[in-house]
């Protein structure tokens, strides 16, 4: 009988799907992502099972930040934003971008956005407000400015009085090593090492999380496509969290996620270990009355941003 049940719901299931698939209008799906931020739903794009689920080609485009993301879904250039950084997100929302928050990408410590300040400076967190009038690297209206200013909090530095330069990771990476700037904030796990081989992290990744500096990452969605595409929207969402769960299972295929992160296995799972990979159960409450509910709040963000109708419950 056990069998039997199966059957007759996963011909439900397909039958549902095949409809959603049938009735939209999209003929491709265009997503943004993240180099060097691993996650287990790009094994799936490395072996186009997106494009297999949803019937449709599946384009997956990478940014070096998430407001790049914002701005290329503003242009339609994009239909969704896997794992946009939430102050990008916020940012858009707040300005009236026509776009919707559904569901999140991983939650995650330090240890894959930080400050690093550079060892020749000699600034460390127990000197930080000689940081005040020199030149500090930050992707400004990311999520590696938010940790910026945590952390300047946690250490008593004025971010007023310091020379802030606009720069993605990659770039202030480079101009800690050539020592143009005497800190870099940054994120993703490439970034991460060059700027860790010449200078320190200023609030290690525990120093961090007792501080309460929580990083999260999640799905965005242009209006227009989830209007006209929801059952395409709702197969992402349930893709991912099929990966998600084979993570967690000890299942994935890591060298596939690392040739789609462009990253050496070891060093992704370095970066893996801080992220966290939410159920969907625990998606819809975070969502609704957790921590992203909190940031959200926290944050001035208006309401009705936030749909967790097409999350997989």
């Amino acid at each position: 009988m056990k069998k039997i049940l199966s059957f007759i719901l996963g011909c439900f299931v397909a039958l549902n799907l095949s409809m959603s698939v049938a009735n939209s209008a999209a003929n491709e799906v265009r997503v943004a992502y993240f180099l060097e931020w691993p996650s287990p739903n790009l094994e799936d794009m490395q072996k186009k099972n997106f494009a297999k689920a949803l019937g449709v080609p599946v384009k997956w485009t990478n940014f070096t930040n998430g407001g790049a993301m914002t701005d290329a879904m503003l242009a339609g250039d994009i239909d969704i934003s896997y794992s946009q950084g939430l102050v990008p997100y916020i940012n858009a929302v707040k300005s009236n971008a026509p776009i919707k928050l559904v569901d999140i990408a991983m939650e995650y410590g330090m240890g894959g956005t930080t400050c690093v300040t550079s060892n020749a400076s000699g600034i460390t967190k127990a000197n930080a407000t000689e940081l005040e009038g020199k030149k500090v690297a930050v992707p400004l209206g990311t999520m590696a400015e938010y940790v910026f200013d945590e952390s300047m909090k946690v250490v008593g530095a004025d971010r007023s009085k310091m020379d802030i330069i606009q720069m993605d990771p990659e770039e202030g990476a480079a101009a800690l090593v050539s020592g143009d700037v005497v800190m870099a904030c940054l994120f993703g796990g490439n970034s991460i090492k060059a700027a860790v081989a010449v200078g320190s992290r200023l609030l290690t990744v525990d120093e961090a999380r007792a501080a309460g500096i929580l990083g999260i990452d999640i799905t965005s969605v242009t209006d227009k496509f989830m209007k006209e595409n929801p059952g395409m929207l709702r197969t992402f969402i349930e893709v991912t969290h099929e990966a998600n769960a084979r993570y967690k299972a000890g299942k994935a295929d890591m060298n596939a996620m690392a040739k789609a992160s462009e990253m050496k296995v070891g060093d992704m799972k370095d970066t893996l270990s801080g992220f966290k990979f939410l159920t969907p159960e625990e998606t819809k409450k975070s969502m609704e009355s957790g921590n992203l509910d909190a940031f959200l709040k926290g944050m001035g963000t208006p309401g009705g941003s936030v749909d967790t109708s097409f999350l997989p419950l």
